[in-house]
């Protein structure tokens, strides 16, 4: 008699130690299906948010033409369908100057770059259009003249562009093309052109057909 008692105890704790285990393995499995849930938000939105927060617009100024060129110039690039930037510039040349001629200039150019990586912070190649208007005036053997250059310029480029986590951007860039452009001089007479070519001789900004960017600034 006791041993039939004991066996059916046995069987009875058996019984309960498989419900409780059948009982613990759908809580288990259903902790871990809840934690593969929030694993799964919290990585799509941080990739969602890392896509929305990528930047796409950059301003930089040439810094290091103030001092050297007194030549003022503002970069602004823009990034659109990853890889196509547009790029547009502004330069100012304050003082234009040497033998006997004084003048300025100022530039506006229009650059489509295209990038080898869907990101502004990465190697990139381009073509350029550039309009440039250099005007003064000079005076040759006692003989005073006003002078003007209107100048058009296609070319190539190429460079990178760096960007640190909080949005300073580092650009060098160089390029190369072909002009189009006229003088205008007034009187105009041979110590005139004498004298003007020389200055244009002095003056590397005029009539210049290449393109050059060392700029810092914010990317966002």
């Amino acid at each position: 008699m006791n041993t039939t008692k004991n066996f059916s105890s046995q069987r009875l704790v058996n019984k309960h130690k498989q419900i409780v285990k059948a009982y613990k393995e759908p809580t288990k499995l259903s902790l871990l299906c809840k934690l593969m849930f929030l694993l799964s938000i919290v990585f799509f939105s941080t990739t969602n948010m890392e896509a929305q927060n990528e930047r796409k617009h950059a301003i930089n100024v040439c810094a290091i033409a103030i001092p050297t060129m007194n030549l003022y110039v503002l970069n602004y690039e823009y990034l659109y369908h990853q890889r196509h930037g547009l790029a547009v510039r502004a330069e100012y040349a304050a003082d234009l100057s040497g033998e006997g001629a004084n003048g300025t200039g100022m530039a506006g150019v229009l650059n489509y770059r295209w990038h080898f990586s869907p990101k502004l912070d990465n190697f990139f190649i381009g073509v350029y259009g550039r309009y440039r208007y250099v005007s003064g005036s000079g005076i040759a053997e006692g003989i005073n003249y006003d002078f003007s250059i209107p100048e058009v310029n296609l070319g190539v480029n190429g460079g990178y562009r760096w960007v640190s986590k909080i949005g300073i951007n580092v650009v060098l860039a160089a390029g190369y093309g072909y002009s189009w452009g006229s003088e205008n001089i007034t009187p105009l007479n041979e110590q005139v052109i004498s004298n003007f070519n020389a200055f244009k001789k002095a003056e590397s900004y005029i009539e210049a057909p290449y393109y050059g960017e060392v700029s810092i600034g914010y990317a966002f």
